[in-house]
């Protein structure tokens, strides 16, 4: 299967239908994000045992890093960059937040992402391979939303453009 195809949705029309469901999540989740952020029916420390725990989320952060790098709509704003620390970083974030023991070490969202003119166009696709590689680590859909709703609200520090 490409990497740019969504599993199971093989149609055009049912891929279409499949990004703008990702992208109205996105538009729920910051409105609902800071709030699900705190509370919901998972605890923190089941959250992110359900994405694998410390294997699992490292698996996930190098797999969405591996799928944005051969995406052409984003590949080119990961020139020069540290791919091992930016595994490391996106581990230590997803796993932050989602209730892991980790602390994420990096720069804010704001200060990573102010000079990079990252589009809508760019974050929904990011989005989107996080899903494919969430859905290859076998990471249960409702487990999946969570965590896209918590880092929906991010949104806003990311896209510049």
């Amino acid at each position: 299967m490409p990497a740019t195809q969504i599993k199971g949705s093989r149609d055009p029309a049912q891929r279409i239908l499949l990004a703008a469901g990702c992208g109205l999540l996105l538009l729920l989740g910051s409105a609902a994000g800071a709030s699900a952020a705190q509370s919901g029916p998972l605890a923190p420390a089941v959250f992110y045992q359900e994405l694998g725990g410390k294997d699992g989320v490292a698996a996930i952060s190098a797999e969405f890093v591996t799928l944005m790098l051969a995406d052409k709509r984003v590949a080119l704003t990961f020139e020069g960059v540290d791919l091992d620390r930016l595994r490391l970083r996106i581990a230590q974030h997803l796993c932050q937040v989602s209730g892991g023991q980790c602390i994420y070490g990096g720069r804010s969202m704001t200060e990573t992402h102010e000079d990079m003119k990252i589009t809508n166009t760019q974050f929904n696709a990011s989005v989107e391979h996080l899903r494919l590689a969430m859905d290859h680590h076998n990471v249960p859909s409702r487990v999946q939303n969570r965590l896209l709703a918590r880092l929906a609200v991010l949104q806003r520090e990311i896209v510049t453009k």
